[in-house]
C-alpha cells in the first residue's frame, strides 16, 4: 500500500516538475532560527511605534530598500534597526518576522534581525500574514525549496510517515530539486530529484523541533 501511495506521487511529481527547471534563491544558505510566528508582507514606507497607537512614541520609519540581492533570505548583522527577514526581488517584496498574530489594524513585529527588539505597525491588510508553515507551503509548493547547506548528509532521508518513528523508505545524496506536496506540523512530504534525475519521495523534516528552518522556498 505504502509503495503505490508513494509511486502515484512520484508519478505526479515528475510531470510538475518539469515547469522548475530553472534554479531560483535561495542558491544557498546556511539553516537559520527564526523567531516569531511567522512573516508580514510589508508596505513601501511605515512607521514602528513602541505601541499599538500613532499617538506614541515612534521608533523609526522606514522604506523598503531596492531588492537587489540574489538571497531570499536577508541578512544583516551590522544594522541594528533590519526589520527584514525575506526579499522577493523579482516583486520588490519583503517581509518582517511578526511576534503575534495581527489585530485591531496593528501588528508588533521584529525591527532588528537578533529577534530582541519590537515595534507596532499599522497594517491595511491583515491577509499579508503567513504563519511559517503557511509561508514555507505558498512558496515551496509554487516554485519548490532548497535544503539549507548545513543539514548535515546523514539527515538526507525520507521516511514512511511525518516521524522520526517511521520508516526509512530512501535517501538522496545531491538533491536537483525538491518539490513540496503536503506540509503536516514540522513535516512535509516532498519529492527529490536526486542526482542522476532519480524521483524519491517520502517524509522530510522541513524545521527542527526548536524552530530553525532546514529548507526554504525558491523564489521567483
Amino acid at each position: 500500500m505504502l509503495k503505490k501511495f508513494l509511486i502515484s506521487f512520484v508519478i505526479l511529481a515528475t510531470t510538475a516538475i518539469s515547469a522548475f527547471a530553472v534554479d531560483r534563491v535561495p542558491s544557498s544558505s546556511r539553516s537559520i532560527h527564526h523567531y516569531g510566528i511567522g512573516l508580514l508582507k510589508m508596505e513601501k514606507d511605515f512607521d514602528a511605534y513602541v505601541a499599538p497607537s500613532e499617538k506614541s512614541r515612534k521608533i523609526k520609519h522606514f522604506t523598503l530598500p531596492v531588492a537587489n540581492s540574489k538571497s531570499a533570505i536577508v541578512r544583516d548583522s551590522k544594522n541594528v534597526f533590519n526589520p527584514y527577514v525575506v526579499s522577493i526581488s523579482s516583486k520588490n517584496e519583503f517581509y518582517s518576522a511578526i511576534a503575534e498574530y495581527p489585530e485591531n489594524g496593528w501588528a508588533q513585529i521584529y525591527i532588528n534581525q537578533n529577534g530582541n527588539q519590537l515595534g507596532w505597525v499599522r497594517i491595511k491588510d491583515d491577509s499579508n500574514f503567513l504563519t511559517w508553515k503557511e509561508f514555507v507551503y505558498k512558496f515551496g509548493r509554487e516554485n519548490g525549496v532548497k535544503l539549507m547547506t548545513d543539514v548535515p548528509k546523514s539527515q538526507f532521508k525520507l521516511y514512511s510517515k511525518d516521524s522520526e518513528e517511521a520508516q526509512v523508505v530512501d535517501e538522496f545524496t545531491y538533491p536537483e530539486h525538491v518539490a513540496l506536496r503536503i506540509v503536516r506540523g514540522n513535516w512535509a512530504l516532498v519529492t527529490v530529484v536526486d542526482s542522476g534525475s532519480v524521483y524519491k519521495t517520502g517524509w522530510f523534516k522541513w524545521r527542527t523541533d526548536d524552530g530553525k528552518l532546514r529548507v526554504f522556498p525558491k523564489m521567483k
